[in-house]
């Protein structure tokens, strides 16, 4: 048997498989499953800073002849969120014996920063920032938005011990520039790249609906490239595959590319606790064929630093995919 242990942001894991942030992790039978498959940590499901402000908005709207109480349920409904929150933490790390990483879900400073100490307190190993804002305003410059991720990641940074590593999307302009400020702001790791609730058009009815909230395995594509470039460019940040990571094969590429670990979801949801086992036989069998004793052998083998013709991580047109079709 290989030896499957990764280090992620100084935590030693038995396994480079998370089990990401949903549903599924807010329900201790299922972690407990997770956890007897071989996982390496667990995110537990996020607690949303939207959620609750909505939640407060509504019911202050409802009473809005009495003005005075607006304040009151916002911060009843934020204790008892948060509370909530924490006792599932707790509960979490009560019930597994791999690291519990804690996840907010966030937009602004608001008290979040403050939470985060709360966090910490209620047993989290560490800590998952899942920071996005939706761009609405064409008078805003895209750095004023990045300089507001980077500023909630200091602040939490500083008053918290545990690692902090921020969840982030793909769409920015400089991706490596801007990891590499994330962790001169103190993230201990980053995760490539969070998939967004999508709104979908149904032309019989002619109304916005969901789109399948489900990932498909192409989707581990958009973060190949990144992984492979950033673990290059930004060394001494651990970096963490999630979306599309449904088997064995794609954790093993995100590995290649230079990930320390890679997160499950849908898989989880679509086929339960054999999608880690199955993944961690892949895993097993490849280091065995190739005859690799840990993961370190192999980890960034084939990132942006390591290949003779990094141009394969470059290139972004189909000039000779399409050129002579």
């Amino acid at each position: 048997m290989s030896n499957l242990s990764v280090n992620y942001m100084g935590m030693q894991l038995r396994s480079p498989i998370l089990a990401a942030s949903s549903g599924l992790t807010s329900q201790l039978d299922k972690v407990a499953a997770f956890d007897k498959a071989g996982v390496g940590a667990i995110v537990v499901k996020s607690l949303f800073e939207e959620q609750i402000v909505d939640e407060a908005e509504f019911l202050a709207a409802q009473s809005n002849d009495y003005p005075e109480s607006a304040d009151y349920l916002h911060h009843y409904i934020r204790h008892n969120s948060i509370a909530k929150y924490l006792k599932l933490v707790k509960e979490v790390k009560d019930t597994v014996s791999v690291p519990v990483i804690a996840s907010i879900n966030c937009y602004s400073m608001g008290e979040w920063v403050e939470f985060a100490k709360e966090i910490q307190d209620a047993g989290a190993d560490g800590l998952e920032l899942n920071i996005f804002s939706m761009p609405l305003s064409i008078s805003k410059r895209p750095n004023q938005i990045e300089d507001d991720y980077l500023e909630v990641v200091a602040s939490v940074a500083r008053r918290v011990t545990i690692p902090v590593a921020v969840k982030i999307a793909n769409n920015y302009t400089n991706l490596p520039g801007f990891v590499n400020g994330l962790k001169s702001r103190g993230a201990k790791g980053v995760v490539m790249f969070n998939r967004f609730y999508m709104p979908d058009i149904d032309i019989k009815k002619v109304r916005i609906i969901a789109a399948d909230a489900y990932s498909s395995e192409q989707e581990h594509l958009k973060e190949l490239r990144w992984m492979g470039i950033v673990s290059a460019l930004v060394p001494g940040i651990d970096l963490s595959a999630s979306t599309g990571i449904h088997n064995g094969t794609i954790v093993l590429k995100q590995l290649l590319a230079g990930a320390s670990t890679a997160q499950m979801c849908t898989a989880l949801y679509q086929r339960g606790p054999e999608a880690i086992t199955q993944a961690l036989d892949d895993i097993n069998l490849f280091m065995e064929t190739q005859g690799f004793e840990k993961i370190s052998d192999f980890r960034g083998k084939l990132n942006y630093s390591n290949i003779p013709n990094p141009e394969r991580f470059e290139r972004v047109q189909f000039m000779k995919s399409f050129g002579s079709r």
